[in-house]
């Protein structure tokens, strides 16, 4: 699906960040590759990676975790965009055998490097959303998570990575938050400057 914005909004809009332009620059590990501190091995290629790149020339929280053999073998067949309804019918988890193809729309996803993210969620878990990468055959890792939730690179998720992944999923995007309240500041500015000019 394709986001497009409505028609009178598209002259205040910036273009979305899609998935590569969020974290195509990372490092590219395999299942079981990474680690809690990562040096660049390629420079950035988007404003949005610019951004969120530290200082340090290194990262963290960038280990790409290791898939159970059944869910290597669904990965295999999810095209990116794709779901739980690219895997053959005898690979499923058999709750989803009886599942309805409007069900679960997120499933097994295998994300898209044009597209958006979605919803990231508190666990990097395949049978809950989209967390295969468009081009790599694993799942996200908490640093790339972190990336679309729009956490600076510098900024480090501690506890076991269980633990990193509810970190990252449970917040609100950092960019937003930070529009949110520059603009609740706008409005307590003005609501004071406008309680002065009734009290005067």
């Amino acid at each position: 699906m394709t986001f497009r914005p409505l028609h009178l909004e598209q002259p205040t809009l910036k273009p979305f960040v899609n998935v590569f332009d969020a974290i195509g620059d990372l490092p590219r590990l395999a299942m079981g590759e990474g680690g809690e501190i990562v040096p660049y091995d390629q420079p950035a290629h988007s404003d949005y990676a610019r951004t969120m790149r530290s200082a340090e020339t290194v990262t963290y929280n960038h280990y790409a975790g290791v898939l159970a053999p059944q869910n290597v073998a669904r990965m295999k067949y999810v095209k990116p965009g794709g779901s739980w309804r690219d895997i053959p019918f005898e690979l499923l988890p058999k709750g989803m055998q009886k599942a309805r193809t409007s069900d679960h729309t997120k499933r097994y996803g295998r994300l898209r490097k044009e597209g958006l993210a979605g919803t990231v969620l508190t666990k990097c878990d395949p049978h809950w959303g989209a967390v295969f990468l468009p081009d790599q055959d694993r799942a996200l890792t908490v640093r790339e998570a972190a990336r679309i939730q729009s956490f600076p690179d510098n900024y480090k998720f501690l506890g076991p990575r269980v633990a990193q992944y509810e970190q990252v999923g449970n917040a609100v995007p950092v960019l937003m938050a930070e529009v949110i309240g520059h603009r609740i500041g706008e409005y307590i500015v003005k609501g004071c400057q406008s309680a002065r000019r009734h009290v005067a």
